[in-house]
């Protein structure tokens, strides 16, 4: 980076480093429920009553299991019928991403622009690395599938409210559009990895935060390989903040560790296109 560049840097981290720009992740409701489904006592009724506290989680959650995401075949109308339709480890996604919806928005155009294309890129990573856990014979990973690829580039999130935040209180600072993505791209993981450990998320999410983008890949850990197939997959056919058209995924290392299959990929970029008509 220039001289330029360097100075800027410093304030983006001063900023990142700031406890006001702390993002809060869980509602209430959803810290509960994750304290409960480890409880292998905790019944279907439990958890609907954690979930029926909160009015406005209870509708989204009715709204989700009729959605297009979700959706089975009969329309289903009680919070235990979405419980018992979506499973709870499920549900508990479901929260989790209703709640992190809402921070992806911004005032500021060009931040918004990009904002949006993150949250397309995470729904569209947790989705399919999901579906790529259950279709490569690792459905008991599946459901953290969901939540690892919704996280793993959370760092990029919290970079862009730190933009946001110094656009508007420093007016003496100029953003340019390439130093926004130089920057997104060189601090994401350090930062992400930082601000998942700091909202004390599971390890296992951590990893994949930090490690999605290292250069030696781990062949025994079939969650960080699905990850990083989505997140490949995305950038080519351009869900993604660093699209890539160039990329061939069946010649991707992961790919081949995790023995997947041309018509699987060739699946999972049209489950991955279509998730883009399927908001949360």
């Amino acid at each position: 980076m220039e001289q330029k560049s360097g100075s800027l840097l410093e304030v983006v981290e001063k900023y990142a480093a700031s406890e006001t720009l702390n993002l809060p992740i869980f509602p209430g409701v959803a810290r509960e429920l994750y304290g409960k489904i480890a409880d292998e006592n905790c019944s279907i009724g439990d958890i609907a009553t954690i979930i029926g506290k909160d009015q406005a989680m209870a509708g989204q959650m009715l709204k989700l299991a009729n959605s297009a995401f979700f959706a089975g075949l009969n329309k289903v109308r009680t919070i235990r019928e979405s419980i018992m339709r979506l499973g709870v480890r499920q549900v508990y996604n479901c929260l989790v991403a209703t709640s992190q919806k809402d921070f992806y928005v911004s005032r500021d155009p060009a931040i918004s622009k990009h904002l949006a294309m993150l949250w397309q890129h995470a729904l569209a990573t947790a989705k399919g690395t999901q579906w790529l856990l259950r279709k490569t014979g690792y459905s008991e990973a599946a459901d953290e599938g969901f939540l690892a690829g919704l996280f793993h580039d959370i760092g990029k999130l919290l970079l862009l409210k730190v933009f946001e935040t110094i656009k508007a209180e420093r007016k003496d600072v100029a953003l340019s559009e390439s130093f926004v993505l130089e920057i997104l791209d060189f601090m994401h993981v350090e930062q992400g990895y930082r601000l998942m450990m700091g909202w004390s998320i599971p390890e296992i999410y951590c990893e994949v935060a930090k490690r999605h983008h290292e250069e030696d890949i781990d062949n025994s850990d079939p969650l960080l390989l699905a990850v990083r197939i989505v997140d490949r997959v995305c950038a080519k056919i351009g869900i993604s903040l660093k699209p890539d058209p160039t990329i061939s995924p069946a010649t991707l290392p992961e790919v081949m560790a995790l023995s997947v299959k041309e018509i699987v990929l060739a699946e999972l970029e049209v489950l991955i296109e279509d998730t883009l008509g399927q908001q949360l």
